[in-house]
């Protein structure tokens, strides 16, 4: 009977988790999906069969198009910036010999305070002549009023999001370095190694799976930026910081459109899920495992 129970017990824990799966992942999936097919009207709470009406208006329309787009310039400033920078900070910071845990506190800060408040501050900041971005880079660069210029805003709100994103990135990589074995890196200064060839060839590796683990993180936090929007730009001027996560707000919320926001969660899962698919293929696939470029 005990040999029997011990059998069981992972397959109890594992029924557990895909039950727990199932109600908060897959069951919320398909209602998204059953949704899109309906014009639903929330005052009688009755649904219509549309077909395929709501993916053919939302497709068409402008709207989609700029948000995917906008979507995607987002997330490469966001995450690109954010990991090359948090990298280097927790390589400076983990070369220090004194005050790694007073650099650590200053970087991780943004990550603890509320980005909608925040964001408030940074709009104050980029406010136009009086704030202090104009009136420290618009002598020197020309460029004014970032939040009401189309090419500049969506720029802004990603120093924002970089802003956030930095102290995350350099506390996983900090974490990790702190865990690398030491003997490696001995045995290459003994070699002769200089320091960049000891990063690329001993470091790097094995940062693989923390850099995976922060591409991750930091592609999910693009793909759901609404707060920072909604806090500066509301997703003008001119639409041009409108997101896939933003207008399925605007839909559902504002225009309670439920079966065109719906057509929009579902773009954004598909991008979600190419993201995923390139994390696990050639380059990223061997990083991840570590030990490897």
């Amino acid at each position: 009977m005990r040999a029997l129970r011990q059998r069981s017990l992972p397959y109890l824990l594992l029924l557990a988790a895909g039950v727990l799966a199932l109600m908060f992942v897959m069951v919320p999936i398909v209602l998204v999906v059953v949704l899109a097919f309906f014009d639903i009207n929330l005052v009688s709470g009755a649904g219509t069969y549309v077909g395929l009406d709501n993916f053919r208006t939302e497709i068409a329309h402008d709207e989609f198009a700029r948000s995917l787009r906008n979507t995607v310039v987002y997330g490469v400033l966001t995450v690109v910036p954010s990991m090359t920078i948090g990298l280097g900070v927790a390589l400076l910071v983990n070369g220090l010999t004194h005050g790694k845990g007073f650099w650590r506190s200053v970087y991780f800060l943004p990550v603890a305070t509320t980005l909608v408040a925040m964001s408030a501050v940074w709009r104050w900041m980029f406010h136009t002549d009086t704030g202090i971005v104009d009136t420290v880079l618009s002598p020197i660069f020309g460029v004014r009023d970032w939040l009401a210029n189309p090419d500049l805003a969506l720029g802004a709100v990603a120093i924002v999001g970089n802003w956030h994103q930095i102290g995350l990135v350099a506390i996983l990589y900090l974490a990790a370095l702190g865990s690398l074995p030491r003997d490696q890196f001995d045995s290459a200064r003994i070699d002769g190694a200089a320091s960049w060839n000891v990063f690329w060839h001993v470091t790097w590796p094995a940062l693989g799976p923390t850099t995976i683990f922060a591409f991750i993180t930091t592609v999910g936090s693009a793909l759901q930026a609404y707060d920072v929007i909604a806090a500066m730009t509301q997703g003008g001027p001119l639409g041009s910081t409108e997101t896939l996560t933003y207008m399925i707000w605007v839909r559902g919320v504002n225009y309670f459109d439920i079966g065109r926001a719906a057509v929009l969660s579902i773009a954004l899962l598909a991008l979600s899920l190419l993201v995923t698919a390139a994390q696990r293929t050639g380059y990223a696939r061997r990083l991840e495992e570590g030990g490897t470029r």
